[in-house]
């Protein structure tokens, strides 16, 4: 069984560092706000959910005041969708290297999430500052957010790698990732806690694998804890098997990009 070849991804480590740059840069460039793009989206985002379902709808989080809470989530989940929306165009997006150039194709999937990190770390930035707000300490378990985020940036290789080669075949993909990602948001618990859904459906939502990742990074983050234990080893099983599973695919239909692209 073939995997991902890390040897491969460190001989092209400058191609790779190459196209991070040129996708944060193409991103920002002639913007006017320019990072303050990556606060300002999930800021906005937690404003409207924290009116609507913490001020209106009161929706019960336990000792944890809603804004931190909705505000984690976004930021995280916004990681994920947007790495895997990038990874979705990455293939087809650069028909010109893919077609011109041999190799490694993953690297492109890797530089699509990778070019997301910066966005990421501005937005941690002003969640600290919320929390600062809410007096809510960090604790020594923030140090669980790097391997649960590594879960969650190899969670979205896995399926960018997936829909990266397929959309090559089949350009409806295209169309059909933001609304997958919709109907994702929703079945995780990023506006709302998972204590908040019923009991007896709680198991459900744990089948998740988004589930484990999110509850886990604000448990560190928001409530001083490490992550629940067995949501975590389920999310990362899901991971690890849907990535071996992506990456054998992605390398038998690999061949046939530059004929098809």
């Amino acid at each position: 069984m073939k995997m991902i070849k890390t040897s491969n991804i460190w001989r092209f480590r400058y191609l790779l560092l190459l196209l991070v740059w040129r996708d944060v840069k193409s991103r920002y460039k002639q913007a006017f706000f320019g990072f303050a793009w990556a606060m300002l989206t999930p800021t906005f985002q937690a404003l409207v959910f924290w009116l609507v379902f913490g001020i209106l709808f009161k929706i019960p989080t336990g000792k944890v005041p809603y804004l931190p809470l909705v505000f984690s989530g976004f930021i995280f989940w916004n990681f994920f969708s947007q790495s895997v929306s990038s990874a979705t165009l990455s293939i087809t997006g650069n028909s010109n290297l893919v077609t011109k150039i041999a190799f490694p194709k993953e690297i492109l999937i890797f530089s699509s999430i990778l070019g997301r990190i910066p966005d990421l770390i501005t937005s941690l930035a002003v969640l600290i500052a919320i929390l600062a707000f809410y007096h809510i300490s960090l604790s020594v378990h923030i140090l669980w957010v790097i391997p649960i985020l590594i879960i969650e940036m190899i969670m979205a290789l896995a399926i960018g790698m997936f829909l990266a080669a397929i959309n090559v075949y089949f350009r409806d993909i295209t169309a059909v990732v933001p609304i997958l990602l919709m109907a994702w948001l929703f079945l995780t618990p990023v506006i709302y806690p998972l204590e908040s859904i019923p009991t007896q459906y709680q198991l459900y939502a744990k089948l998740n694998p988004m589930t484990g990742i999110l509850e886990g990074l604000r448990s560190a983050v928001i409530t001083g804890t490490p992550p629940e234990r067995i949501s975590m080893l389920f999310s990362i099983s899901i991971t690890l098997i849907f990535v071996i599973f992506s990456y054998l695919l992605f390398k038998k239909l690999e061949k046939g990009f530059s004929d098809v692209i």
